[in-house]
Parts: structure tokens; C-alpha cells; sequence
């Protein structure tokens, strides 16, 4: 538990760093970046907003109660600053973990917790097709499916040539034939897609 609360820690500071900076982790020559952020962006911001509404809240309520508090004034502070760079690294450890598509694969992650590396040579067919899923988990198992939902919804389906074992945060899951994963832009990623897959299997 420490140890994923630390990782987490670091995963959200680092990306806070990449994203005021503007300094995008490297990416290999003709691969191009993919973003899943649109559906919870308003969710996010609302967190964003009320916890720097949070902070002043906090502050003056202290300063008109407990005038004389003044140290716990300074906790309040440093706490509610805390946490709106938590929530604003949040956002920014999705955006600085796009999917990616390029000569060597595609690669489907979920912020910092999630990195799939699927080489052309395993997929048969990329499609665009929008589904809901019931199950709010954004990782979920269905069969021989794999689905990487953002607020319950996937956009894009990767059938492979044969069942492949997908490296996921709870574990290996091995006899996987389709992954499906959710982008802002999947007709895009798809075409983009489409410029490396060898004999691409149409269904």
C-alpha cells in the first residue's frame, strides 16, 4: 500500500513537471500521440476549481474563529495546496500519458498504471466502435476481451492474430483476442494505424 501510495506520489509530481515545462517524455520518429481525457475533463476540472475554492474557504474561516491559531492556519495552507497540485497532477499524468501509435506498435495506457505495448506483427484488424460499458471499472475482463474504459466508455477494438497475454495492473491475462480501449479521436488512431499494420485483417 505505501509502495503504490509512493508511486502514485511520484507519477503525479513528474507529470505536473512535464506538463508546466511542456517537456513530453520522448517518443520514437513517425509515432504520434493520442489523448482519453475528454470524458472525465469536466470532472476534473469541477475537483480542480473546489479545491482551490477549498483553500480560501478554509483560511478564512480559521482566521474569523481561531484568530489566535495561527499554526493551524499555515497546516490548512499547505494542506489545501497540496491537494490542488494532487488534483491538477491527476490531470496531468493522464495528459502526459497519451496512447500512442508508431512504427514499431501501438501502445495503449491509463495514466502511469497501465502500459501496453502491442508490437503490429500481433494485430489482425484496429476499428473504430463506440460502446458503454455497465461495469464502472476501467479495467475489465470479459471472456477472452480486455476493455481499458474511461468513464465507462471504449472507442476503439484491437483483435489480435492469436491470443496474447496483456500485462495488467492486477496481473497477467493470458487467451486475450481483442482489446478494446477508449480515445478522443479514433478515427485518427485508427487511420494512423492503419499505415503500419502488415495485410490488416478486415471483419
Amino acid at each position: 500500500m505505501i509502495k503504490k501510495a509512493l508511486s502514485w506520489e511520484i507519477a503525479l509530481w513528474v507529470s505536473l513537471y512535464r506538463l508546466t515545462f511542456r517537456r513530453p517524455a520522448p517518443i520514437e520518429e513517425g509515432a504520434r500521440r493520442f489523448g482519453y481525457v475528454r470524458p472525465i475533463a469536466p470532472v476534473l476540472g469541477v475537483f480542480i476549481v473546489v479545491s482551490a475554492i477549498d483553500i480560501v474557504a478554509v483560511d478564512l474561516a480559521i482566521h474569523h474563529f481561531l484568530p489566535s491559531w495561527g499554526w493551524l492556519r499555515t497546516v490548512a495552507l499547505v494542506l489545501g495546496v497540496w491537494g490542488l497540485l494532487w488534483m491538477i497532477g491527476l490531470a496531468a499524468n493522464i495528459l502526459t500519458h497519451p496512447h500512442l501509435t508508431g512504427p514499431s506498435g501501438l501502445r495503449v495506457r491509463n495514466s502511469h498504471t497501465l502500459d501496453l505495448v502491442l508490437p503490429w506483427e500481433t494485430i489482425a484488424t484496429v476499428r473504430t466502435r463506440s460502446r458503454y460499458l455497465i461495469d464502472g471499472a476501467t479495467v475489465q475482463r470479459e471472456g477472452d476481451v480486455v476493455s481499458i474504459a474511461i468513464s465507462s466508455l471504449t472507442a476503439v477494438d484491437v483483435v489480435f492474430r492469436e491470443p496474447v497475454t496483456l500485462a495488467l495492473p492486477k496481473g497477467p491475462a493470458a487467451g486475450v483476442t481483442e482489446l478494446r480501449f477508449h480515445v478522443d479521436d479514433p478515427e485518427a488512431l485508427v487511420a494512423h494505424a492503419q499505415t503500419f499494420l502488415q495485410d490488416p485483417v478486415t471483419a
